[in-house]
């Protein structure tokens, strides 16, 4: 068996949450930091201790926001999400075109400048 590409600490660390959140892209990845967890103890040390403060955050979190919202409130998300997605709620489109000439030291330079701004309006506050 071959030896697992290698990352730096630097690397490793800077991604640590991604591999305790199980959220690496791929299955070689984890054996990545797998190899190097074994290989570097000051970097498993501190993804033990980085594990265990997740760990004890998440179960805080789990105990204290265990709050269920009502029907009514689902429901009103619902249908403001499908209203939104409706085509007749742009109220605003546009864009505009700058150009500019500059010149510095007998050269000259343009600068075109192109912004577009659409807005969304929608009041929500109808139907409380």
């Amino acid at each position: 068996m071959s030896e697992p590409q290698k990352l730096s600490c630097d690397e490793i660390l800077q991604t640590l949450f991604l591999y305790l959140d199980h959220e690496l892209p791929s299955e070689q990845q984890y054996l990545v930091y797998q190899y190097h967890f074994q290989e570097c103890p000051p970097c498993n040390e501190l993804m033990i201790h980085e594990g265990e403060v997740l760990s004890l955050i998440k179960g805080l979190l789990q105990g204290s926001c265990n709050e269920h919202a009502p029907t009514e409130l689902h429901n009103r998300i619902r249908e403001q999400t499908a209203h939104l997605a409706t085509p007749t709620q742009i109220g605003y489109f546009s864009s505009s075109t700058t150009i500019t000439n500059v010149t510095f030291d007998g050269a000259t330079s343009i600068q075109v400048t192109q912004e577009f701004t659409h807005e969304i309006r929608h009041d929500f506050t109808e139907g409380l």
